[in-house]
């Protein structure tokens, strides 16, 4: 379970972390901007790619993980 932990916190993961963070938070800010514009359209999309990108970022930190 520590090899896990260890290889968790190694420098891949760390970097995919701060990659979607910032993806992320990216599109929240256009998520807020569309919203104040009255685009429906684009404030639906927008969470259904957030989750998209978190959805990509679990399989590859979970690819990098290796028992």
């Amino acid at each position: 379970m520590s090899n896990k932990i260890e290889n968790l916190y190694g420098g891949p993961a760390i970097i995919l972390t701060v990659i979607g963070i910032l993806v992320t938070s990216f599109l929240f800010y256009y998520m807020f901007k569309y919203a104040d514009e009255g685009n429906l359209f684009m404030v639906i999309a927008i969470p259904l790619i957030i989750s998209f990108v978190a959805l990509i970022a679990a399989r590859f930190m979970g690819s990098t993980v290796k028992d």
